[in-house]
């Protein structure tokens, strides 16, 4: 490493954990609910700066992955934009599934990751099928069903790669998040506060070291 290589090696590290502490603060918003502008820039601010980390690392598809969550996170809290967040996810998604099929092109197909991919394939489709009545009462059948087809393929593509443990269970976080807003959302069942946020941020922390270090 050279004397110039250490020090930005340094810098882009601090940018990481940067990113990790502020993303992982907004769980204090559960109690503190700012208003709005603060709320929303809180919770998506270290979400960008661990885009920026993975940029910085030239992980261009993890970096976008997560610059649109970010863009996803503010979406979600305007008022008529739910949709507009759910496509800004959908998207992160289409660029976190591209991460991982790289790394399958590259390394090959991980076949011991069949089972994981069937069990969640199977659990997709019965969520899909408990949430099926909310979503339709609310009219989000076709936005949350392509939604949830998005995710599937991303944490498919994520068990069947040779990607590094922590990105596999990212992957499997992120959706396991997204399942607890629809049991709130879709199911009317009470969650647990502050789960969403913890398996979520959780998720993007994970997602963001393990795969800008590897990608």
């Amino acid at each position: 490493m050279t004397d110039t290589a250490a020090p930005r090696s340094s810098a882009t590290h601090i940018l990481f954990i940067a990113g990790a502490l502020l993303a992982a603060s907004h769980l204090a918003n559960e109690w503190v609910k700012l208003d709005l502008p603060w709320g929303p820039v809180w919770k998506c601010s270290g979400i960008v700066v661990l885009g920026l980390y993975a940029l910085s690392q030239r992980a261009i598809l993890v970096g976008l992955g997560l610059l649109l969550s970010a863009a996803g996170d503010v979406f979600l809290e305007l008022d008529g934009l739910f949709v507009a967040g759910m496509g800004a996810f959908g998207l992160a998604h289409v660029f976190y599934s591209a991460a991982f099929i790289t790394i399958i092109r590259r390394d090959g197909l991980d076949k011991s990751g069949w089972p994981f991919a069937v069990a969640v394939l199977a659990a997709s489709i019965a969520l899909g099928v408990w949430f099926a009545p909310g979503q339709a009462e609310m009219g989000l059948t076709i936005p949350a069903t392509a939604y949830s087809v998005i995710i599937s393929i991303m944490v498919i593509s994520a068990v069947m790669s040779k990607a590094p443990l922590m990105a596999k269970l990212g992957a499997v976080i992120f959706m396991l998040s997204d399942t607890l807003i629809a049991v709130g959302m879709f199911a009317k069942q009470p969650v647990p506060i502050g789960s969403v946020w913890i398996t979520y941020a959780g998720a993007q922390i994970m997602l963001a070291w393990s795969l800008s270090r590897r990608a």
